[in-house]
């Protein structure tokens, strides 16, 4: 009898837990509950940046070109551990945001606050896969990865020049990182650290992208753990979306010039 009870409490408490995080699935990705309430524009905004190697990197710092730096006061950009190239694109990305607001030559120094152009640093995380890296090590690599991404969504808000707030946009364009990175501020919201309606997801598929999505692409779209789908193709997002009246993917025309 002891043993049956034992189970029965069990079962019960197994059956609890499996509805209690549906549920609490179903608000998280629930398009209501993820909408950002109405914010001042005088109130800055934070923005993360995630910068792949390369061609992903070139392509975000012509993205962000029309960034207003009065707007989103506070811009952090996550590289992976030993991509120094995405590291010194950061501070080419930011020469080109602040020159708005000033000269070009006057851009500041990671980490200096400017109460004209805020404040920009740079977090590097583990690399989710290095370069010629065994698929078999992968899940390790990532799982790596990820518990970094985590640590540093963490310590970014508590840099935050609105002390304690996580980040109000994550912005990315395929590297693998990108996606750790959005799977950690799902886990975050899913597990009520974070606000529901913190760290919008915008995923911009690659210019490159014409007729089939990156594998980082397909991913997101399979996990929906994205706020903005953006493909640079309109006939990549007609054959996404099909002909139905739901769209998983937005067409925005060529973001990259």
């Amino acid at each position: 009898m002891a043993v049956l009870s034992a189970l029965s409490l069990l079962v019960a408490a197994s059956l609890l837990v499996a509805t209690t995080s549906f549920l609490r699935l179903l608000y998280v990705i629930s398009p209501q509950s993820r909408r950002p309430p109405v914010k001042s524009k005088a109130k800055p905004s934070h923005m993360v940046v995630v910068l792949g190697s390369g061609g992903h990197t070139a392509e975000m710092v012509s993205i962000l070109r029309d960034t207003d730096p009065s707007r989103y006061k506070h811009r952090t950009y996550i590289v992976s551990a030993g991509d120094n190239f995405s590291s010194g694109k950061a501070h080419d990305c930011e020469k080109q945001i602040q020159s708005k607001l000033r000269p070009s030559s006057q851009c500041t120094k990671a980490g200096e606050v400017d109460p004209v152009t805020g404040v920009w640093d740079v977090v590097v995380v583990p690399r989710a896969r290095k370069i010629h890296q065994p698929l078999y090590t992968a899940p390790v690599s990532s799982l790596w990865c990820l518990i970094g991404c985590l640590d540093a969504l963490s310590r970014i808000s508590k840099t935050s020049l609105v002390q304690g707030h996580y980040p109000d946009v994550i912005m990315t364009n395929g590297p693998a990182t990108a996606v750790i990175v959005l799977l950690a501020s799902f886990i975050l919201k899913f597990l009520g650290v974070a606000p529901v309606w913190k760290m919008q997801a915008i995923y911009v598929e690659s210019w490159a992208r014409v007729k089939t999505l990156s594998l980082s692409g397909k991913v997101l779209l399979w996990l929906g753990i994205y706020d903005r789908f953006l493909v640079q193709w309109e006939g990549l997002a007609k054959q996404i979306n099909g002909e139905g009246t739901k769209r998983k993917v937005e067409w925005a025309g060529f973001l990259v010039h």
